[in-house]
């Protein structure tokens, strides 16, 4: 059986706008949480997605390092402000000796509560799961089942619990220390490639200050999704709402703004299909960073030195022009936790402060990974007709159809913003879901351009 593809809308000339109006392409951040402390997971969060005044002396202050000079301190409101951006992050259910969790190993038959800097990390990263901080796995590092599952359950009664959303997303760890994370076997790479090249690094890595591994990396591979593997997990990720995964083979672009994309039917979407071990099926996306020059051996942070490069030196004014031109997406590839991002500089503000104002301008769509995500999914699966009915196009919104969870209805609050080009010589435009009307005072209409308000 072929899987469903979307359904365009019967009369001629209505076309379904791929972002909320008004914005014409979107951007977000998967970070990576790797090498997080309470600190600088407070401090990046203050500044990019917060909207308070950064004080000097403060906490997040010292952590960020920044400074009266710095041309983003504004004296009159006495500290720099942060960018207020909709992101979000990741997270690790279990911590390690240099990553903050919800839990740490005590001994080998006993997990406890993690702490950071002094503060209850496991309730930290609770209150940031609550505000919309966090919406995505970064796996279970070397755990097997038997060590996870009481921790992920728990964390799903947790969830139910408190009425907080359960994360959607999945971000692979890297690959040679996390064998719990999600790919098909059909992907593992060519292990001879990977020798050799796990040899050329135990040869000129330490050169460039990079540590060598262990020859088991070399021949690990994901095994959270292949049934009978003593880190299998993905049965109860599956069952409590996982969707997407960022799998970590070939779907990461260099200098590239806008995501590749392929298309359903007559849509084109960021998001591909993929078919995991156990026959379980996600939608699989790419991310893009910015590498502005920088060493081919850097790491992939928020700063320029001779061993990090600022990936989010991809949000230049060129880049997010093509961006809207485009109509594109771009997911950010970065760790922004890592303690080589800091301190932060005015460049790296400026940066996000370049997408604030593209946002602030109703040309950027800025939103957390799992809402962007869901929102990609519900456009290109949206199953909708439109008709010339008694005078008026009449146009239906029937719900969602895609090919992993099938039919599903949708209610107008599901897809605020909800955007389509009509015809200009259409005098009234009315809009139902699955046959209801909508109240006209939720439909608002400029030039062309109709689209959904809350």
């Amino acid at each position: 059986m072929s899987d469903p593809q979307p359904q365009a809308g019967a009369a001629a000339g209505v076309e379904l706008l791929k972002f909320p109006h008004p914005y014409q392409a979107a951007v977000t951040v998967a970070s990576d949480v790797d090498n997080a402390s309470y600190s600088r997971f407070t401090a990046i969060h203050a500044l990019l997605t917060g909207g308070d005044v950064i004080r000097p002396g403060t906490p997040e202050w010292q952590t960020l390092g920044l400074a009266e000079s710095s041309a983003w301190y504004d004296a009159a409101a006495g500290g720099v402000r942060g960018l207020g951006l909709d992101f979000a992050d990741s997270f690790f259910l279990i911590g390690d000796d240099v990553t903050l969790g919800m839990f740490r190993e005590e001994s080998p038959r006993r997990f406890r509560e993690d702490t950071s800097d002094g503060h209850d990390a496991a309730e930290a990263i609770r209150g940031w799961i609550k505000r919309g901080q966090i919406d995505a796995f970064h796996a279970f590092l070397h755990y097997r089942r038997e060590r996870v599952l009481p921790l992920l359950e728990w964390f799903y009664r947790w969830c139910k619990a408190e009425h907080v959303a359960q994360p959607s997303v999945w971000i692979n760890h890297s690959l040679g220390v996390t064998p719990t994370g999600l790919a098909p076997s059909a992907l593992r790479p060519n292990r001879a490639i990977r020798m050799t090249r796990h040899l050329a690094r135990a040869t000129i890595g330490p050169l460039f200050g990079r540590p060598r591994r262990p020859l088991r990396q070399a021949l690990v591979w994901y095994e959270g999704a292949r049934p009978g593997s003593p880190y299998y997990i993905n049965d109860v990720l599956a069952a409590n709402g996982l969707r997407y995964v960022w799998i970590n083979a070939d779907d990461v672009f260099e200098d590239r703004i806008a995501l590749p994309e392929r298309k359903f039917g007559d849509r084109s979407s960021i998001l591909d299909l993929v078919t995991l071990d156990d026959g379980v099926r996600y939608f699989r996306f790419d991310r893009c960073y910015g590498r502005g020059g920088g060493p081919a051996t850097a790491g992939l942070c928020l700063r320029q030195s001779a061993d990090t490069i600022d990936t989010s030196c991809l949000f230049t004014a060129e880049n997010l022009d093509r961006l809207c031109r485009e109509q594109g997406t771009c997911i950010l590839f970065t760790h922004w936790t890592l303690a080589r991002s800091f301190p932060v500089s005015d460049e790296t503000i400026g940066h996000f402060d370049l997408v604030r104002k593209y946002r602030d301008a109703g040309r950027i769509w800025v939103a957390p990974t799992s809402k962007l995500l869901e929102w990609t999914r519900l456009r290109t699966f949206l199953d909708y007709a439109a008709r010339e009915e008694a005078g008026r196009l009449a146009i239906d919104v029937r719900g969602v159809n895609d090919p992993i969870a099938g039919r599903a209805a949708l209610a107008p609050d599901d897809c605020p913003g909800l955007a389509f080009r009509v015809p200009a010589a259409t005098k009234d435009v009315a809009v139902s879901f699955g046959g209801r009307p909508l109240d006209a005072q939720r439909v608002r209409r400029q030039g062309d351009t109709v689209w959904l308000v809350p």
